[in-house]
């Protein structure tokens, strides 16, 4: 829940310290779930974007800080997410939790169904940020090693976003999965 208290906490923290410094030491008594519930404040984006990347930072550089609330919350909070920013820091903790070395935490079909379904509807969203689309390339490809149905419409949508969007970023995160799928 987020309240004034952990709003004025969560201001004056991300002000004072830099992303070097970013661990659960410097939070003031906030939680990684407090973070993830600042992420979705939408009076406040910036705030809210410090927050998605506070926490992303944290539990990529101590990832036995990802524990199944935190998870959990994280593809809770996905359907209504409305801040590209804040897409960027959680589609990057879901590469780290899709992948398929990662063998600590365990998604029920209806969270791995949630990540996939975000992850197309990111995608395919014109107005989706090259990194998130990305990203998202990523997070599909990994998911289609369980579910044999994504290769097919990751195949699809990558060569229709090499028609449409051929930045550099998408040029080289498309080729690479091509490649795989050619083979």
């Amino acid at each position: 829940m987020i309240t004034k208290q952990k709003l004025e906490i969560f201001s004056a923290i991300y002000t004072q310290y830099q992303v070097a410094d970013f661990s659960l030491d410097i939070l003031q008594g906030l939680s990684l779930l407090d973070l993830l519930a600042l992420s979705t404040y939408e009076a406040d984006k910036q705030l809210a974007f410090r927050s998605a990347w506070m926490f992303e930072t944290i539990v990529l550089k101590d990832k036995a800080l990802l524990d199944k609330r935190n998870y959990q919350m994280l593809i809770k909070n996905l359907t209504d997410l409305n801040n590209w920013s804040c897409a960027r820091s959680y589609s990057k903790v879901l590469m780290y939790i899709t992948s398929p070395k990662v063998n600590h935490i365990r998604l029920s079909d209806e969270e791995y169904d949630c990540i996939i379904d975000v992850s197309f509807k990111w995608l395919t969203d014109p107005s989706c940020p090259v990194a998130v689309a990305a990203n998202c390339m990523d997070i599909l490809d990994q998911m289609s090693k369980k579910y044999a149905w994504v290769k097919e419409e990751l195949y699809a949508q990558v060569e229709y976003l090499l028609r449409i969007n051929p930045t550099p970023a998408i040029k080289s995160r498309s080729l690479k999965i091509l490649k795989k799928y050619i083979k």
